[in-house]
C-alpha cells in the first residue's frame, strides 16, 4: 500500500492597514536596507542618487544584512523605525 502525504497547510491571512504615505521626502530621513544580493546595494545607491536629486533629504541611512538568507537583526530594524521617516529595502539578485 502506498501512502501519499499532502504538504498542503491552511492558510491564515492577517490583514492591516498599509503604513500612510508621505506627500515629500523633503526634510526626510530616508532609511535603506540591503539584504545583501548581488545587485540589491547597485539598486539602493541608485535609488539614494536620485531621490537626492529630486528631494532634500535631511539624511540616509543605510543598513546592510549580513545573510540575505536571515531576517535583519533586530538591531537594525529598531534602527530603522526610530531613526528613520521611511525606509526601502531591495531584494536585487
Amino acid at each position: 500500500m502506498i501512502r501519499v502525504l499532502t504538504p498542503v497547510g491552511k492558510v491564515v491571512k492577517t490583514y492591516f492597514d498599509p503604513a500612510p504615505r508621505v506627500a515629500s521626502l523633503d526634510g526626510l530621513v530616508l532609511g535603506l536596507l540591503d539584504n545583501n544580493k548581488w545587485n540589491a546595494q547597485k539598486l539602493l545607491r541608485q535609488l539614494e542618487q536620485e531621490l537626492k536629486a529630486t528631494y532634500k533629504l535631511k539624511e540616509v541611512v543605510y543598513l546592510r544584512k549580513p545573510y540575505f538568507s536571515r531576517p535583519a537583526f533586530p538591531e537594525m530594524i529598531e534602527q530603522l523605525a526610530t531613526g528613520a521617516d521611511v525606509v526601502v529595502t531591495a531584494l536585487a539578485d
